[in-house]
């Protein structure tokens, strides 16, 4: 008689091989892509036990995968012009190609579209993704937004308040101005408890202002914090512990959007070939300096470092 224990729903199983996430591995049963001890499975929710069960995804067999595994979790600041998947006929670049060279295979946690930037999960672990992805206010999602234009109260209520588009309804948690741009234009931060496709794009198209840029700066108790754009770290074990605790994880909304993200790695590199290269404010100012005419009154020597305590704080913490 088998241990009830010892069953696991071969969607979980799929996902902790690494082959797939969880909804990925749904659709594999469910196109009849799984077998278990020769047997096809096409019925979500059957249990298997992957020390004694054959399990066969396309043909191959999985368990030496699960036997030699090891859970991996990175964390990615994804430039624009990355594709958030781990294939693309059209050849774009993928985000796995940011990832360091010899990292196991891993999928993304939920995606970020082709021009959005900002946080995304990288990991092995399907009970991670299915934690993070899951709807539900367990995992927030913080998001800076610029839009065209400056939408008018009514019009942000609409927001708050949720709307439905093309039959499905969306909401945002929570919505904070964060300042207006000089040509009129204004950033927000969003908190999201769900992750729709293009939720927030559709959603400020719906009230007339659309959007000029969308960064993510926070999953959960994850922020952006001195991780560049293009740069990946992997994450510690007391930061993959803190998603699996019952304690609630609540996002601190910030006064003042993200100053624009410095490119690092592989995105610079790239970033390098696509943009001619600007002079720094520092050669600029150098110029001004040499070019500066005889008897002009010399600019006033720095004054004396302040202390920490009176430096004026640029950005608050999520």
């Amino acid at each position: 008689m088998r241990n009830e224990a010892m069953l696991e729903r071969l969607q979980k199983i799929i996902a902790a091989a690494g082959l797939a996430s969880r909804r990925q591995a749904e659709d594999l049963i469910r196109t009849g892509q799984v077998t278990v001890n020769g047997q096809v499975v096409d019925t979500l929710g059957t249990k298997a036990d992957p020390d004694r069960d054959a399990i066969k995804v396309r043909g191959k067999l999985i368990n030496p995968r699960l036997a030699r595994r090891k859970l991996v979790y990175y964390l990615l600041n994804k430039p624009k012009g990355y594709l958030c998947s781990l294939a693309d006929p059209q050849n774009r670049p993928l985000v796995t190609a940011l990832l360091p060279k010899h990292a196991p295979r891993v999928h993304p946690v939920g995606r970020l579209d082709f021009n959005t930037e900002g946080l995304l999960l990288l990991t092995n672990d399907g009970e991670l993704t299915h934690l993070v992805t899951k709807a539900g206010d367990h995992c927030p999602k913080v998001y800076h937004v610029k839009v065209k234009g400056t939408p008018n109260d009514d019009q942000l209520e609409r927001l708050r308040h949720g709307m439905t588009i093309k039959g499905e309804f969306h909401r945002i948690a929570q919505l904070t101005p964060l300042e207006q741009t000089d040509h009129n234009n204004a950033w927000f931060e969003l908190v999201l408890h769900e992750g729709k496709n293009n939720q927030i794009r559709n959603m400020f198209d719906a009230i007339g202002h659309s959007v000029l840029k969308l960064r993510r700066v926070a999953i959960g108790h994850l922020t952006d914090a001195g991780l560049p754009v293009g740069a990946v770290r992997e994450l510690t074990e007391a930061e993959v512990r803190r998603f699996f605790s019952p304690r609630k994880i609540v996002p601190r909304v910030s006064t003042h959007k993200l100053g624009k993200p410095r490119l690092t790695g592989k995105a610079r590199g790239q970033q390098r070939r696509r943009v001619p290269i600007t002079p720094s404010r520092a050669t600029v100012v150098s110029r001004q300096t040499t070019a500066q005419p005889t008897g002009a009154i010399p600019p006033r020597a720095p004054v004396g470092r302040r202390s920490k305590a009176a430096r004026p704080m640029t950005r608050s913490p999520l």
